[in-house]
């Protein structure tokens, strides 16, 4: 149960945490205590397999609607080494699905993380020994990447890598150490059971690459970690990670993980974990859809989806607006896309009303980004507003659909110029969806603006929140907590996510059972998992004898 007690331990590892966060500092991350029912509704732990590296990191990563950002973190030299990281001995699903049927279990967190050192550093000589050589999907020079080499080694004191670059070998493993590197001063070494060690260097460079190297895990690993951050006794013991398909928007060519392979690798890492109930949610692209009708007019396009839900033990799917459509009226002509349907986007229509029929009927949920980010078209990050939804659901067959419009918070849409935009911010029109329709549902995934965010940012949007709630209390009932792991791992302060956002809600004055509710309550009731029925039996028929579910459910 979370208590004051524990939310208190909680924000004084944050203050300790924001008073000695400078370079080369350590900070303590106090894991607070909550419900055995809590609930994260926003996760991921797919690898480099799963994602168009260069098309992923290009077109929606390394960018930001609000803000400038760094170009030497935008250039192509710096993809070529994400994409050296993100490739290096990463595991396929046909791999991973080998090792789990030989009872592969997860590494431990010292191993692991060696692991990752070894894969960052053999990346980074393979990288140098490649300088100036081309890569697909990216034009490079030898003296942006030896920049780049430059500025790593700059950040972390060590010696620039310019000269002899051929021989790379030894100062590539010393510079992936120094990445790596933890403090080691006496008051760190005390630290004890529940606190972590800070990375000494944690610039959004030095971090990007760490988080690189996370994702050359095996899945397994990547969720093991997850586990650990704020999992484990006393932590949260049921994750609702999405899978995702992002290939047909995007510009390269590049070989991913099939989507019916990665439902398979997922589901069952998801049957083996007992340590924590792992509830999928499978991806849908309605330009993949259209595109697989058009080539083939007897195949069914919801194939994956039906298949992940009615026999893998998954409870959603998720969708990606900000990828190119809208959800409903979708009237763009796709013209930047690398094959777009012959009828457009009327296509896309099609596929996404034969979807959403499909899980009203069933009573299947829907989980939508939405929040102006990871746009692979020309401004289609405004496809996300929470507007579309609304026309949508004004529809009567889809006034019951089952609704989380992930990423509230950053109350920085206003924008009134374009068709399904909303009268005021982002979160306006959210809020008057919650008092709409019953089952519409928001989730707190990557609220970086308080858990990372300068001081002036976190009481802005604390304050914007606190107003929101003290007009329309009916909020509280619909919020759910959400990590966006991995996705949150590119941010040096992710281990303390989990205590920085029971915090905020402290801070927003919710009750205790109030907090229950955004930390789980409410999740359990826009799953369905809060009363017998159709979610409940699918989820019963896969996890019967799954230690958590178990415990929690029966």
């Amino acid at each position: 149960m979370v208590t004051r007690r524990t939310l208190l331990t909680a924000l004084m590892g944050s203050i300790s945490a924001m008073a000695l966060s400078g370079c080369g500092q350590w900070r303590r991350f106090f894991q607070p205590e909550v419900s055995r029912t809590a609930i994260d509704i926003h996760a991921h732990f797919f690898n480099g397999r799963d994602v168009p590296i260069v098309g992923f990191l290009q077109q929606t990563q390394l960018r930001d609607a609000h803000a400038p950002v760094d170009p030497q973190m935008r250039s192509d030299a710096f993809l070529k080494l994400l994409k050296a990281i993100l490739l290096a001995k990463t595991p396929t699903a046909a791999e991973e699905l080998a090792t789990l049927e030989n009872g592969a279990a997860p590494m431990s967190p010292a191993a692991v993380e060696a692991q990752d050192e070894a894969k960052v550093a053999e990346a980074l000589e393979r990288f140098s020994r490649s300088a100036g050589q081309s890569t697909a999907g990216l034009r490079t020079s030898r003296s942006a990447e030896e920049a780049i080499l430059d500025r790593i080694a700059a950040e972390v004191g060590a010696t620039p890598m310019r000269k002899g670059l051929q021989t790379q070998r030894a100062q590539t493993t010393s510079l992936a150490s120094r990445i790596y590197a933890k403090d080691t001063s006496t008051e760190a070494k005390s630290l004890t059971a529940g606190q972590e060690r800070e990375y000494v260097h944690r610039s959004s460079l030095m971090q990007t690459i760490r988080w690189a190297g996370l994702l050359t895990r095996s899945r397994l690993d990547i969720l093991a970690e997850l586990d650990r951050l704020y999992g484990q006794e006393g932590g949260i013991r049921i994750f609702s990670p999405s899978l995702v398909d992002f290939t047909a928007w995007f510009f390269t060519e590049e070989s991913v993980t099939p989507v019916e392979d990665q439902i398979e690798v997922v589901a069952r890492i998801a049957q083996v974990y007992e340590g924590a109930l792992i509830l999928p949610f499978a991806p849908f692209c309605p330009l993949r859809a259209a595109l697989e009708r058009e080539d083939d007019p007897d195949i069914d396009p919801l194939r994956n989806v039906k298949h992940a839900v009615l026999e893998r033990g998954f409870l959603g799917v998720k969708l990606y607006p900000p990828m190119g459509f809208r959800p409903v009226d979708n009237d763009s002509d796709l013209s930047w896309v690398p094959r777009k349907p012959v009828k457009g986007g009327a296509a896309l229509d099609r596929e996404l009303d034969d979807l959403f029929v499909w899980c009203v009927e069933n009573e299947v949920a829907i989980k939508a980004h939405a929040t102006n980010s990871i746009a692979a078209g020309p401004d289609t990050g405004r496809f996300a507003d929470p507007a579309g939804w609304q026309v949508l659901m004004r529809d009567k067959r889809f006034s019951d659909l089952r609704l989380n419009l992930a990423h509230f918070g950053g109350f920085d849409e206003t924008d009134t110029t374009r068709a399904f935009t909303s009268g005021g911010n982002w979160e306006e029109t959210l809020v008057e969806m919650v008092e709409e329709f019953p089952n519409v549902y928001f989730d707190l995934g990557y609220w970086n603006e308080v858990a990372e965010g300068d001081a002036a940012s976190q009481e802005r949007v604390l304050t914007l929140t606190s107003d929101l709630l003290e007009r329309h209390p009916e909020m509280v009932n619909r919020m759910m907590y959400g990590s966006d792991w991995s996705m949150i791992g590119k941010e040096p302060s992710h281990p303390e996510y989990l205590a920085q956002v029971l915090g905020v809600l402290e801070q927003l004055s919710l009750t205790d059972t109030q907090t229950q509710r955004v930390m789980g309550g409410n999740a359990a009731r826009y799953l369905g998992l809060d009363h017998p029925g159709p979610p409940r039996g699918r989820l019963q028929k896969v996890y019967a004898d799954h230690p958590v579910y178990k415990s929690v459910f029966t």
